[in-house]
């Protein structure tokens, strides 16, 4: 789990340094999506 989050920000820093905000908003959202529904 600890790497999924660090994998995430990583991510999200990246989008962030090359201003790709909406790529990065969109991919945070799915990642949302995936936890509330495939956690049990």
């Amino acid at each position: 789990m600890k790497w999924v989050i660090l994998i995430l920000v990583i991510i999200v820093g990246y989008a962030i340094y090359t201003d790709n905000m909406g790529g990065a908003r969109d991919a945070a959202g799915n990642y949302n999506k995936i936890m509330r529904g495939g956690e049990k």
